[in-house]
């Protein structure tokens, strides 16, 4: 059961970064790889992405995730939010900087 959840919060991409899509893809076979869940989507607007993420646990999800977003060289002002639980459950905030 996928339960846990990493959000993560992206501001705009300036030139030069990581494409949205790199990330993604970088994500999915980061996730798939180790076996700690999946990656299930992004909401796209104009101030920047949310890229979603769940697994029976957050912990073992954010183990992979967070090398592979550092490695990419993400903006500044991007954050996490990890929920050890079903929607509606607390959330907590990090900030990936």
């Amino acid at each position: 059961m996928n339960d846990q959840a990493l959000i993560v919060s992206i501001p705009l991409l300036p030139q030069g970064l990581a494409s949205l899509n790199e990330i993604e893809d970088n994500l999915i076979d980061a996730i798939d790889s180790a076996g700690v869940g999946e990656f299930d989507g992004n909401e796209i607007g104009p101030n920047g992405s949310i890229l979603y993420m769940y697994g029976p646990n957050a912990d073992e999800l954010m183990r992979v995730v967070v090398p592979v977003l550092r490695r990419l060289g993400l903006p500044s002002g991007c954050s996490m939010s990890i929920r050890y639980g079903e929607p509606g459950a607390p959330e907590t905030v990090v900030m990936l900087d």
